[in-house]
């Protein structure tokens, strides 16, 4: 299940209990198309619980959107305890005029106060 909450007006929070696959992305990124017709910008915080992977396709399809769409970004706060997908998101952001930032699932508070701001 896709869990979605709002922090502030800007503001889309996502919680994925299940693995990342690309049909929990496409949903993913309706729940961000949403918020799109609102605003002009927003932040994302996106959590995958613990235990729950993400496919090597579902991963670039992420990080096509998050290219494509990167004028639409201020700040994503990617929360997982997965190290690969961490690190794979913070290579990917090398060249995004996005501010992205990774937080392991015990920095979870963290995370939503930074993309709070």
């Amino acid at each position: 299940m896709l869990s979605t909450f709002d922090l502030a007006g800007h503001v889309i929070g996502l919680i994925v209990d299940r693995d990342l696959t690309n049909e929990t992305l496409d949903k993913i990124i309706a729940e961000i198309q949403l918020k799109l017709e609102i605003h002009d910008k927003v932040n994302v915080f996106i959590e995958l619980e613990k235990g729950r992977h993400i496919t090597f396709f579902a991963l670039l399809k992420g990080i096509k959107f998050k290219y494509s769409n990167s004028e639409h970004f201020d700040k994503i706060a990617i929360v997982t305890d997965s190290l690969w997908f961490q690190n794979a998101v913070n290579v990917s952001d090398i060249f995004l005029d996005v501010e992205v930032k990774t937080y392991d699932l015990k920095e979870r508070l963290d995370a939503i106060q930074w993309i709070s701001l």
